[in-house]
């Protein structure tokens, strides 16, 4: 991995870094509902105070193309000054550099959403250039943005030097052991739904994995392009051809469900039923996986030395169709730190973990970011520090 952290930084005292961190958080009106991508980045910023750099945080909310007040980033500077214990004023970059360094020089900035500027998501050199004004070093700290082609993620690096931030740092570290450091049985275990963006990953993986475990939408689109009938189960009819090719160069590594857990509907009421795989009723949807389905893959997980979790098995919202992923979650959560190395990764699964209180060796809090980089698809932000796959 040829970049650079920004431990490896000289003479930062009395300088201003500039910092891309992810504020793209879950909110319910002006209240941050999940604030693990804000805690990620404390490290970093407590490390560049330390060495006694101003810091100048810099982030979007949403998808606005110019100023709208719903977007602002003041509720998440809100939340950050209590995460860190101090003070975090937002400031809109048209306030000039003079502003924007005079501000950072007794608190931490802020700089309201980068999306209100115009060419941010056109990778402005321009924008870039009004940016690097403010700062004397670049440091990305946001994983989960840095398949982006922007001009705070990327344009930004032409015009000052530029660093890894420690969380962007650990996050490729820990999908890098995954990929091809981590040691054998590699066992992946993949759920949920977007299963276009899904299928890449897994065919990427095939040659170091010993099993790919599938649940969720990604088991019904296997199983239909098996043959099978799944009755009026969720699936991506978009892939089929694609799911028959990757099941013929997986052989026996995909796994696939025995059993499946069903709603059947008892009058007025909507209950569970357990189905063998074969038996689906045409009106049936698949919401979880089954028994059998669970302790089989128990005994791939059991023999794991590394294990990569992206998408529950089930609709886990619903109290009936959690049991296979909390019953999987607790045989990994009790694998980790130990006995093998654990990544989870993906919106729901993460939030799934939190909520279970389950601990494993890495969260990685990126969703798209995480299955293209295992892909092995261009990451614009990492290839802008220097990264290359075949450095690592």
């Amino acid at each position: 991995m040829a970049m650079k952290s920004i431990t490896e930084a000289k003479r930062l005292s009395g300088k201003v870094a500039l910092v891309r961190i992810d504020t793209n958080v879950p909110m319910e009106g002006k209240h941050v509902v999940d604030t693990s991508r804000l805690l990620a980045v404390i490290p970093t910023i407590r490390y560049l105070q330390r060495k006694h750099c101003r810091v100048v945080l810099v982030g979007h909310l949403g998808r606005p193309t110019k100023f709208d007040a719903k977007f602002s980033l003041k509720p998440i500077a809100h939340t950050l000054s209590k995460l860190l214990r101090e003070p975090v004023i937002v400031v809109p970059l048209q306030s000039g550099v003079a502003v924007i360094r005079g501000t950072a020089e007794k608190n931490v900035v802020l700089l309201e959403n980068i999306r209100f500027e115009k060419g941010e998501n056109e990778n402005s050199l321009e924008l870039a250039r009004k940016l690097a004004k403010v700062a004397n070093v670049y440091v990305n700290d946001a994983f989960s943005v840095s398949h982006r082609t922007a001009a705070s993620l990327v344009a930004i690096t032409r015009y000052v030097p530029s660093f890894a931030g420690l969380s962007l740092l650990a996050e490729v570290e820990a999908l890098e052991r995954v990929k091809k450091s981590g040691l054998r049985p590699v066992v992946v275990i993949v759920g949920g739904a977007k299963v276009a963006d899904k299928l890449p990953v897994i065919a990427r993986l095939l040659p170091r994995v010993s099993a790919v475990l599938v649940g969720g939408a990604v088991a019904n689109t296997f199983l239909l392009a098996k043959g099978l009938k799944i009755g009026a189960s969720v699936v991506d009819t978009s892939v089929l051809k694609q799911a028959r090719i990757l099941m013929r160069k997986a052989g026996k590594k995909l796994v696939l469900p025995l059993d499946v857990v069903v709603e059947v509907a008892h009058g007025k009421k909507r209950e569970p039923a357990l189905r063998q795989i074969r038996a689906l009723r045409p009106s049936e949807r698949i919401l979880d996986t089954g028994v059998r389905t669970t302790q089989l893959y128990a005994t791939y997980v059991k023999k794991a030395k590394t294990i990569l979790w992206s998408g529950p098995l089930g609709l886990v919202e619903q109290p009936h169709y959690r049991h296979s992923t909390e019953a999987m979650g607790r045989l990994v959560s009790a694998r980790a730190r130990g006995k093998a190395y654990v990544v989870v990764g993906g919106g729901d699964t993460v939030a799934f973990f939190h909520q279970a209180k389950l601990w494993v060796d890495h969260v990685c809090l990126a969703g798209g970011a995480m299955l293209d980089f295992l892909a092995g698809q261009p990451m614009a932000a990492l290839k802008a520090l220097g990264y290359s796959s075949r450095s690592t």
